[in-house]
């Protein structure tokens, strides 16, 4: 896996263990879009392995 797409899961990973500690829907559905934007990055980086 390249750099940016190591850097992009560790974000990922970020929001996700903040996600789990959150309990405001707002708030959550604003990391929700977050990890769906950093997701979206990702796949653009490496078009050959979408799914």
């Amino acid at each position: 896996m390249c750099e940016k797409c190591n850097e992009l899961d560790k974000k990922i990973e970020h929001y996700k263990a903040i996600q789990s500690r959150v309990t405001d829907r707002t708030t959550l559905d604003g990391i929700a879009e977050l990890i769906a934007q950093l997701l979206a990055r990702k796949a653009d980086l490496h078009p050959e392995t979408k799914q």
